[in-house]
Parts: structure tokens; sequence; C-alpha cells
């Protein structure tokens, strides 16, 4: 699976972030951070709170490509063609999306329809961590999920800016 992190999500901006998705992604860092800055466990006792970050992550996760094509891609021809082309391109290219389809929607589809968890928490010698079924860590795998929708929403923006200055052109006859 290729890694689409780049930059430190915490404080480099989108220059460009006029998509109405750009609001359930940025709940999704706020829970990345919580990922990264808290404990999972005190002592050898598991503390829950990680795992209602998780559903409401995942769920969010998800959350933003349901807004692209609910929201999203119903502001202008435009903005639907753009989104839509994605979906295509997500829809054909399954293994170069994998991060979605066997990440934010196979592990949201698990909690919210069975409430299946594919995280657990786990330990090693270096101390405990929530793993992934997978065998992953599973916030790195979270991680990866924002840094993809990261990727694939400043591409929309880049397509959606270029699509505008096109029109603005004048046409030739």
């Amino acid at each position: 699976m290729a890694s689409f992190v780049t930059g430190d999500i915490f404080t480099r901006t989108s220059p460009d972030q006029t998509l109405k998705a750009w609001e359930p992604f940025w709940d999704c860092v706020g829970i990345l951070f919580h990922f990264q800055n808290s404990d999972i466990v005190d002592g050898d006792e598991e503390l829950p709170e990680w795992r209602l970050h998780w559903v409401s992550g995942l769920a969010l996760l998800r959350t933003v490509g349901h807004v692209l094509a609910k929201v999203d891609a119903r502001d202008s021809p435009a903005h639907g063609e753009a989104v839509n082309g994605l979906w295509s391109k997500l829809k054909a290219d399954k293994q170069s999306a994998a991060i979605f389809w066997e990440f934010i929607e196979e592990e949201r589809n698990n909690l919210l329809k069975t409430y299946t968890f594919g995280a657990k928490l786990s330990s090693d010698a270096d101390g405990y961590f929530i793993e992934f079924a997978d065998g992953q860590d599973a916030f790195q795998l979270f991680r990866e999920a924002v840094y993809w929708w990261r990727h694939h929403l400043e591409l929309l923006e880049k397509e959606l800016r270029a699509a505008q200055a096109n029109s603005k052109s004048p046409k030739k006859h």
C-alpha cells in the first residue's frame, strides 16, 4: 500500500479548502492527534476511551467520502464531474485504494453494523499498542487514512481550481 504521509498534518494546511468534506476531515485530524498523544493503558489496565475515538474516527473517515458524494458533488457540474471521477478511479482500482476499501469502508461497516472491532489492545517488549486485525499498528493505519484523504481532497481542489480557471478564459470562435 502506497503511503501518502507527507508533511506535518497538524501544522500544514491546504491552501484551498472550498469543499464541505474538509469539515469531517479536520475532525479526523483531531482524533489522530488524540491517538498520538493519549495513553491507552494505566499500568496494565486498558483505558477504554480509545475505543470510542476509534468508532467515531472510522465513522468520520467514511463521512469525508459521503460528504463529497452527497454534498460537494452537487455544488456545480464541475464539482460533480470531479467527485464522480474520483469515485470512478477508486472503484476501478481497488488495490491502489486499499486504504479506503480494506480499512475505512470495511472497518467502518464492521463497527457500525455489527460492533465488531478490527483493532485491539496488544503488547510486546516495547509495551502496549493498538493492533489491527492484519497485525499492523492500528493508529498508524488510521494516520495513513487521514493523510490519504488529505491527498485526495487536495487533488480535487486543484482540479476544481483548474476547471474554474478554464471556465473564465475567453472562448475562441
